[in-house]
């Protein structure tokens, strides 16, 4: 997780002094934490001079609504949390939050007190035993990124010039922008409203309307909630012009923000973004936050950026290096499965991250292997591979302490998709692995690692433990096998002997293709070690009437395998086969 100062456990948020200071003297000089004063009747039971005796100390809380009014040409804030208190109650909210709020409301007025906290801020206010309590707070967003990301408040100049200017949340990032429950968890209902220059033009998460020409707002407040990370997002461009790209009344329109001389347009294919997209709904649903969908170009510095019925994708996609077939396709289709896996299916904590970014790039490359050009799913495996070989964590770490989010969340997007589904599709099957994957996705709410585990048993009645043992949980350097394979001619056969390397020495469940190569002929050997494989070693032998030249393992780049430091030096491939 980030690292960012705050105030100490005993100091008055900074911002506060003044309301305090009038407080304290209203108050005849009351420590803030005082108790408040009781009197004794004569039956010997305390009541409240003021009222009846009411609950004290912090009380649980879920925010049910957040609404944010926010100024693109200042940095102005106001939040508003909406919180369903639980009981026995209390008289204090503990929430995450910046320094520096100003002008504190518990349901319209002053605050009994508030004091800060490592993490943020405790505000109080009277006592209740359940219930509702509206807290408000001012605060001005500083011009400002955190931890060499766009996460904050920024503005760039695009590719003509203009100026983008966007707020950025993300994971265990939105108390940067004002109080917030920054846990992964929670899924709640949003109003933005975006004060901005009449020329600006402004996407925020939601349903989009302009009541007048310096305002913008943004409702989510329907029965299909939406997490903080994703939600907390405003972004505005004067020189945006919006077009439909394409659409199929009632399941979904596509709108494009793109700037005059922008490049996502000429290098998308409306027919086959429709096409996609109908496959995409197909499989997991209507979209979750209304039939139109807006994608944006702007100058950001990752590819793509899901926020509630918005999409953020990079404004030169179509210039950088192809990791990817078709950047800007692979890109946009990513993102969008992101309005199920991640949006209205959420992460129970920040180390469930894998299982989104996973998702999200399976099925893309499901989609790219089922309807797309030769050659695109090929080179998504090529690529994942080649991110797997340099990973430095587990998909999800045991490290002690946790890994920093940051390094943790760029390591995934390699790994996750080859171990969490695409080793599994020999073992369980593919058809299974993609019904697992609808049914972790059928309904909204949080989910983990293990429920996704939990979805892969039950689609395909399998053990899956040792499987996720082995490749998915661990600490330190990840001890992926790799595998030597040698091989013995006789009377028109090969004989494949094949040994997993790791330093560990365990035997992971897997089924892993080789291709063995003549000097006329070649062939792919299947090495099917199981879900529970009780040795490392195991031989194969097939018809082959030649003497074998050349033997590579795992041709199609579909297995995690790589040879560390500290063993012999792993010959490199033969070959990236696309």
């Amino acid at each position: 997780m980030r690292s960012l100062p705050r105030g100490s456990t005993t100091a008055v948020t900074q911002g506060l002094a003044l309301a305090w200071s009038a407080l304290t003297l209203a108050m005849g000089a009351c420590g803030p934490m005082e108790a408040p004063l009781l009197d004794e009747d004569e039956e010997g039971t305390l009541s409240h001079r003021y009222g009846p005796l009411m609950p004290q100390g912090d009380f649980a809380a879920t925010v049910t609504r957040y609404e944010y009014e926010f100024a693109t040409q200042t940095g102005a804030a106001r939040s508003v949390l909406m919180l369903d208190v639980a009981p026995p109650g209390g008289d204090c909210f503990v929430v995450n939050a910046p320094e520096g709020l100003t002008d504190l409301r518990w349901n319209g007025a002053l605050p009994v007190r508030a004091e800060s906290t490592p993490d943020g801020i405790r505000v109080c206010g009277p006592g209740l035993f359940a219930g509702q309590v509206k807290l408000e707070a001012r605060f001005i967003v500083p011009l400002q990124t955190y931890d060499f990301t766009q996460v904050g408040f920024s503005r760039r100049f695009d590719r003509v010039g203009s100026t983008f200017s966007y707020l950025l949340s993300w994971i265990g990032a939105c108390d940067l922008l004002g109080p917030c429950d920054d846990r992964t968890d929670q899924l709640t209902q949003y109003v933005f409203t975006v004060k901005h220059a009449s020329n600006e033009r402004v996407l925020c998460p939601g349903k989009r309307t302009r009541p007048n020409s310096t305002t913008t707002r943004c409702e989510l407040t329907g029965l299909t909630k939406a997490p903080t990370y994703s939600s907390f997002a405003v972004a505005s461009n004067p020189a945006w012009r919006s077009s439909t790209f394409t659409e199929v009344p009632g399941k979904f329109k596509l709108e494009l923000h793109e700037v005059p001389g922008g490049k996502l347009a000429s290098a998308l294919d409306a027919s086959e973004v429709r096409e996609y997209l109908s496959w995409v709904i197909g499989e997991l649903g209507p979209l979750p936050y209304g039939t139109e969908l807006r994608v944006a170009s702007a100058p950001t510095e990752w590819l793509g950026a899901e926020h509630p019925a918005n999409l953020i994708l990079r404004e030169d996609l179509p210039d950088l290096r192809r990791d990817y077939a078709n950047m800007t396709m692979h890109t946009l289709m990513h993102e969008v499965v992101h309005q199920w896996a991640g949006n209205r299916t959420t992460l129970s904590r920040p180390l469930d991250f894998v299982w989104k970014e996973a998702i999200a790039e399976y099925l893309t490359y499901r989609y790219e292997l089922l309807a797309r050009p030769p050659g695109e799913a090929q080179q998504t495996r090529a690529h994942w591979d080649r991110l797997a070989r340099t990973a430095s964590y587990y998909p999800q770490p045991q490290d002690d302490p946790q890994p920093v989010f940051l390094s943790y969340s760029a390591d995934v997007y390699g790994t996750g998709p080859m171990i969490l589904f695409l080793q599994l599709e020999p073992l369980l099957g593919e058809d299974t692995v993609l019904q697992a994957i609808k049914d972790f996705l059928h309904q909204p709410g949080d989910r983990s690692v293990a429920d996704l585990r939990t979805a892969l048993e039950l689609a395909s009645g399998k053990d899956l433990g040792p499987y996720f043992n082995a490749w998915v949980h661990g600490s330190g350097d990840p001890d992926w096998p790799f595998f030597d394979v040698s091989t013995e001619s006789h009377d028109g056969k090969v004989t494949l002997t094949a040994v997993q390397r790791s330093l560990s020495g365990k035997s992971y469940p897997v089924s892993v293709d080789v291709l063995i190569e003549g000097a006329t002929r070649q062939r792919v050997v299947t090495l099917d070690y199981g879900l529970a494989p009780e040795s490392d070693t195991l031989r194969v032998t097939v018809p082959f009437p030649e003497p074998v030249k050349h033997v590579t393992v795992d041709p199609e780049n579909r297995v995690v395998n790589r040879r560390f430091l500290g063993l012999d030096t792993e010959p490199p491939p033969e070959r990236w086969r696309f």
